[in-house]
């Protein structure tokens, strides 16, 4: 095939071709990302404590919105160990850490970056 060339030299080549076109193409949406920024902590009428709530491309005002919401609508008294739903437009999902706390994440999709919008926290008593 390639007369005066090894199969090493070839396979060497091949690789480093390879690893420039990697190399040169664009960068993970991850990457560009805005930073997440604190909002601090809160707590719910019902005295349930929301803690580190953390907020990408939204107001801090509408993230403490939505986690005051979501305990109540989404896993009313703490029964649930994890799950699902949609609070004020933002996709949320939360897990249990402990027996007495939750992570959540909500998040709104913008083009093709499903993270765009989202706000952290955790809550518990």
């Amino acid at each position: 095939m390639w007369k005066g060339w090894g199969m090493k030299t070839f396979f060497i080549t091949s690789l480093l071709v390879l690893g420039c076109l990697l190399a040169s193409a664009p960068a993970a949406t991850a990457q560009d990302r805005a930073d997440m920024k604190s909002c601090g902590d809160l707590a719910a009428a019902n005295g349930l404590l929301i803690g580190d709530v953390l907020a990408r491309n939204v107001t801090c005002s509408t993230a403490k919105k939505v986690a005051r919401r979501l305990p109540g609508k989404c896993d009313p008294g703490g029964s649930k160990a994890n799950g699902s739903c949609s609070v004020r437009g933002f996709s949320c999902l939360f897990a249990r850490a402990a027996p007495e706390l939750r992570f959540a994440r909500c998040s709104k999709s913008s083009d093709d970056d499903e993270l765009f919008k989202t706000i952290r926290f955790d809550y518990g008593s």
